[in-house]
């Protein structure tokens, strides 16, 4: 009887831990659509003003489409350091491939450029240990946005940006659409 009063009570812990962390999740989704609100009433135009000021032709600056959704802190690729360290590491094992791909031997400099891939991917693998081990919490809004502009006179070209909306309202450029995805 003791074992069963045990169990039932130990059942009844985890099924509260568990509650609790669908309503975190509650939660989160709450805090990230008021927080597109907020963007999307007041936020949404010094977006713009940081697009605008990057072009080489801000006259032609013309919007196409606007994405958002939540970030949180279990989302790996949203942490500055560790995007740049993946991006270096794609970049490095593309190159890596290029330079001696076709060699039956390695020179030093590529026993080099191995030691370099191997860094960044301990690195990459320590910041997702750490963020595997904390509590998810609400970071910001991921604002991906894309537009037409020039970047010659004649030349029209359609571009994407993601910005995160931090939750306390710094606004940073993440990337271009390209970086992202071939990060992701």
């Amino acid at each position: 009887m003791k074992k069963i009063k045990t169990l039932l009570m130990l059942m009844l812990m985890l099924l509260s831990i568990g509650c609790k962390q669908q309503k975190s999740g509650q939660d989160i989704e709450a805090l990230g659509h008021d927080m597109m609100k907020k963007i999307e009433k007041e936020d949404f135009s010094r977006i713009q003003e940081m697009i605008v000021g990057m072009l080489k032709y801000p006259e032609s600056y013309q919007p196409i489409s606007t994405d958002m959704s939540i970030v949180t802190s279990d989302m790996i690729i949203y942490d500055s350091e560790t995007f740049i360290a993946l991006r270096r590491l794609s970049y490095a094992i593309e190159n890596f491939n290029e330079m001696y791909d076709d060699n039956d031997v390695l020179p030093d400099s590529a026993l080099q450029e191995l030691d370099y891939m191997q860094y960044l991917a301990d690195y990459v693998h320590k910041k997702i240990d750490a963020v595997n081990n904390r509590r998810v919490k609400f970071e910001g809004i991921d604002v991906y946005h894309q537009f037409y502009a020039n970047d010659e006179p004649d030349s029209r070209l359609k571009r994407g940006y993601h910005f995160v909306v931090h939750k306390k309202g710094l606004i940073t450029m993440h990337s271009s659409q390209e970086d992202f995805s071939r990060v992701q």
